[in-house]
């Protein structure tokens, strides 16, 4: 369902960078990405200004 992983890497950003811009540790991005948990609904508007883009981005739509 998140497309985290994707726009990290057409952006060029480390998971280690991302991980700092928001404040948490590389492990939970690294978890989000592999699908092991999602990010917080309320940690969906950081994630989405690290990587410059919209909330929606994150979903793959498969419609």
């Amino acid at each position: 369902m998140f497309n985290i992983k994707e726009l990290r890497k057409k952006r060029g950003i480390t998971q280690k960078q991302l991980a700092n811009k928001l404040g948490i540790e590389r492990s939970r991005v690294s978890q989000w990405e592999i699908g092991y948990c999602s990010p917080k609904a309320s940690d969906l508007p950081k994630i989405a200004k690290a990587l410059n883009c919209r909330i929606n981005d994150f979903f793959k739509n498969k419609c």
